[in-house]
């Protein structure tokens, strides 16, 4: 696949990254004569691959130098992954090396979501089944403060433009302090790509996953996709059930405000 590689640094004429996921590859166990397929993603903390061995396809994420300085802890990943995927929301990993930064998992047929699927009130009920699901298991690993990840985007930034930012952020997360939610594990990155539709309705990348507001999970779904009103109040009554009230909309509000805010941050530090 052309361009398929996107760094530019090569070794012997070929991408400096190809090299680096076929070496990590090659030291996994069992997996020393897999071949490294496509590259699927080429983010600010990791690139993943599609691995092919004995007839059968795997990912293989590898984390980029960076990865900690946003904010990442791999151990809390590992940790969260397989409680996950002991309730059906993802997949097992197969290998999970923290310290080097690699992952190993299932290749799982799907296609992501778009904004698209957000429109359909039986994906929106669905969505809000998973999370339900989700919110209710035991609450494993660290904790998430949001406004501490906006802290530090706005230390490794040093702007007049983060520093604005962050003051906005402050003032968000005090109107949400009020009425936050007791703390429940969440993806905390419930973007549409990491939305997959599958036999079942997967939850992929739990890099950020972690101990929070459960309302931040919805934030991220309406606010990241510009989820027109409607659909937000369908998603959250489905979500709340017979819990639902107009209060809870201002809660969902207050959290994507404070999401806009955070994200803004988030975009001006992994920018080139």
């Amino acid at each position: 696949m052309a361009g398929q590689y996107a760094g530019e640094h090569r070794v012997n004429g070929r991408p400096a990254d190809a090299v680096a996921a076929e070496r990590a590859l090659a030291g996994i166990p069992g997996f020393g004569h897999a071949q490294i397929e496509i590259q699927l993603s080429d983010g600010p903390t990791n690139a993943s691959y599609r691995v092919a061995h004995e007839g059968r396809h795997f990912v293989l994420r590898l984390d980029k130098p960076g990865a900690a300085s946003l904010g990442l802890n791999r151990h809390n990943e590992e940790r969260v992954t397989r409680v996950v995927a002991a309730a059906g929301l993802a997949l097992e990993p197969l290998y999970f090396d923290p310290e080097a930064g690699l992952y190993l998992r299932r290749f799982l047929p799907g296609r992501s979501w778009t904004g698209a699927d957000l429109a359909c009130p039986e994906n929106l009920s669905r969505l809000a089944r998973r999370l339900r699901t989700l919110h209710s298991l035991p609450p494993v690993g660290e904790a998430f403060d949001p406004l501490a990840a906006a802290e530090r985007y706005d230390g490794q930034l040093a702007s007049a433009e983060s520093r604005s930012i962050l003051e906005r952020a402050r003032l968000q997360a005090q109107a949400i302090g009020a009425d936050s939610s007791p703390p429940v594990l969440c993806h905390n990155d419930l973007v549409c790509q990491n939305i997959l539709e599958s036999d079942d309705l997967m939850l992929i990348d739990w890099e950020y996953a972690a101990v929070g507001d459960p309302f931040f999970d919805l934030a991220v779904i309406v606010q990241h996709h510009d989820v027109a009103p409607a659909p937000a109040e369908l998603l959250l009554r489905a979500y709340l059930q017979d819990s639902f009230s107009a209060d809870a909309v201002t809660r969902l509000q207050r959290q994507c405000s404070f999401y806009q805010s955070l994200l803004q941050l988030w975009t001006l530090r992994v920018q080139p």
